[in-house]
């Protein structure tokens, strides 16, 4: 039984398709916790309870938030070593290609 290996070229699009939807989720994530945090925000005739309640809730957003921002920082962080260590063609403008 052997197995296929994928060439270079499909390794790249999977990690590229990989890299991209990482940073998609993120996005998505942000975007939806921070609309959370401003339906949550106002606070005018709450009682102390429920804005207590909102508080954690609007932590637990925040939290969400920082752990997406925490992801697009490994993703450039990888990027970054790939790059260093060879792994990622440099990008280079027509000019230079000639």
């Amino acid at each position: 039984m052997s197995t296929i290996t994928p060439n270079p070229i499909q390794q790249s699009q999977q990690r590229f398709l990989t890299i991209i939807q990482r940073i998609n989720e993120a996005a998505n994530t942000i975007v939806a916790e921070y609309t959370a945090i401003v339906e949550l925000a106002p606070v005018s005739g709450k009682d102390r309870a429920t804005t207590a309640a909102e508080t954690y809730q609007i932590e637990c957003h925040a939290s969400s938030i920082v752990r997406a921002i925490e992801d697009l920082l490994m993703v450039s962080r990888s990027l970054k070593e790939s790059w260093i260590l060879g792994q990622v063609a440099s990008f280079q403008t027509n000019s230079e290609q000639r």
